[in-house]
């Protein structure tokens, strides 16, 4: 049998059905009521909880003016001068919380290369070549090639993904709520939307925070591309000087070679001595020591390069480049200037600072309470009624207001800060010795190139030209000949010196490109402490 509907208001029991049919009835009706119920109700449910995520919004566009964290100015220029005081952290307006919208897959640093606008002379010098490799192209294979910065990159993905949990609201909660379902007549079925509703800005806030994160480790990352960029051009020009050593090597060998040959025509012609001979010989021999421990250097200076390149397999080639001294002196203080405004670490140091800064206001608003709000609808079977239930709860902070935390964020500024200082008298440490062995390496090629050199071509020629005529003898002039070839070897030893010392102040001092990078161990920590009132 098919049964009637009730009007609204009429209950269940007081239909005239047959009594097998009864349930089949109960059910239809009950399923027709909650239907009625839902439809009835959920405009007003979704009104109500968009009511009150209006009014308890995370992120409110009057805390940023209408930008977002990725448009405003990433690093300002006075970065490293920073004037913060200490009694800031006693001013609850010190810190504007930010909201940030942007997306994650933008991967860009915009610090790829911070010494490229110093290059030095040497490097200008040294183009693309069919006939060898030249100082650019390793730097292209190692920069593409690299785990430490690919490892860095990924390091900063990874804080940009957290940097997007954080700001994420909480999810809503839908379920069913059935009271005295057992008893026949008088039974309550109802659904409800529970939403919290997280006040105090505290997603803005967390994000701000871990957007200095971000930022920390996108100039790590130009850390690590600078260590390797300052490495692949020591080992290139100490590469570069055993070459030009070698090729000196072998051309001067050439020449000892005919002085042995014309020492013995002599012995022959009963006009030299057996001395001469020898002599000559055992300058020959420390020719070819020379050319052997040339040979050497430049072969672990090539493995050196590949490795940094990541390519151990490439076969040794020609370097193609020139050790051009430069002609202006560098200053210390001009120096540590320079380095204190681009390098990228320092940078990362001070991002921290910042970090912990935005910190110490998050932990602020901490104590702010949260709002829960329950909403829910249903039908009582005992009335045949239809009837709304609201909640509305946060939690009192009496005992809890968050103190342990903000004294912690409040000491994890001051220790951002001297790592800074640290950092900065690291510099200056490091730049003493740097600059030490730049004013030897300078000196020294001066002297030779205007002074040593000259003058030992002139005795050389000179020499050559008495011994035509008779003036002088074969040891007189093979003495004279070696002490030419000393000359340039080590005025070619120290130019390689002098090109290193270079690309250490032009580097910023950053070594280490094969180096254990910094990883992020933070997480999303701060976005469950927003959730939690307690």
């Amino acid at each position: 049998m098919v049964g009637v509907l009730p009007p609204r208001g009429v209950p269940v029991s007081n239909l005239a059905c047959e009594p097998e049919s009864d349930m089949f009835h109960f059910k239809l009706n009950s399923a027709v009521l909650l239907m009625r119920l839902w439809s009835r109700y959920l405009l007003l449910s979704l009104a109500i909880v968009a009511a009150f995520a209006a009014g308890c919004s995370s992120i409110p566009p009057s805390l940023f003016d209408g930008r977002s964290i990725t448009q405003i100015e990433e690093v300002p220029q006075d970065l490293l001068t920073t004037a913060d005081d200490p009694s800031f952290l006693d001013n609850d307006n010190s810190v504007i919380a930010a909201g940030y919208s942007g997306s994650d897959d933008d991967f860009s640093t915009k610090s790829k290369d911070v010494a490229t606008s110093s290059e030095l002379e040497t490097s200008s010098a040294v183009s693309m070549s069919d006939q060898g490799l030249t100082l650019a192209a390793i730097e292209q294979k190692a920069l593409a090639n690299n785990p430490a910065i690919h490892q860095a990159q990924a390091a900063t993905a990874k804080v940009r993904g957290i940097r997007t949990q954080v700001g994420l609201k909480p999810n809503p909660t839908i379920g069913y709520d059935g009271a005295q379902l057992g008893d026949a007549g008088i039974g309550q079925n109802s659904f409800f939307v529970e939403q919290t509703f997280v006040r105090g800005d505290k997603l803005a806030y967390n994000q701000q925070v871990i957007e200095h994160d971000v930022k920390a480790m996108e100039r790590l990352v130009a850390t690590q591309r600078q260590r390797l960029l300052t490495d692949i051009r020591l080992v290139f020009y100490e590469a570069l000087a055993a070459q030009k050593r070698l090729e000196l090597s072998q051309q001067f060998h050439k020449d000892v070679e005919k002085a042995v040959n014309i020492s013995v025509e002599r012995l022959k012609a009963d006009v030299g001595s057996k001395p001469d001979i020898l002599q000559s010989e055992i300058q020959l021999n420390e020719i070819e020591l020379i050319i052997q421990q040339a040979e050497f250097e430049f072969s672990a200076a090539w493995q050196e390069l590949v490795a940094l390149a990541g390519t151990p397999d490439l076969a040794a080639s020609e370097l193609v480049g020139e050790l051009i001294p430069l002609t202006t002196t560098r200053d210390a203080d001009t120096e540590f200037a320079q380095i204190s405004a681009n390098s990228p670490l320092l940078a990362a140091a001070q991002a921290r600072v910042d970090r912990a800064k935005a910190n110490i206001q998050r932990q602020r608003v901490q104590p702010i309470p949260n709002v829960t709000a329950l909403l829910g609808f249903g039908h009582d079977e005992g009335t045949g009624e239809e009837f709304v239930n609201l909640q509305i709860g946060m939690p009192l902070p009496i005992h809890n207001m968050n103190q342990g935390n903000i004294r912690a964020a409040q000491a994890d500024y001051r220790e951002a800060r001297q790592n800074v200082e640290r950092i900065r008298l690291s510099i200056r440490r490091d730049l003493a010795h740097v600059m030490r062995e730049y004013q030897i390496s300078d000196a020294t090629v001066r002297l030779y190139h205007e002074t040593i050199l000259p003058k030992a071509k002139d005795a050389l020629e000179m020499v050559q030209e008495a011994e035509a005529v008779g003036e002088f003898d074969f040891l007189r002039v093979l003495t004279t000949r070696r002490a030419y070839f000393d000359a340039n070897f080590k005025y070619v030893t120290a130019l390689g010196k002098l090109a290193q010392a270079n690309s250490r102040l032009d580097g910023l001092l950053l070594t280490g490109g094969l180096s254990s990078v910094a990883s992020y161990q933070g997480d999303d920590s701060l976005r469950g402490q927003a959730l939690n009132d307690q």
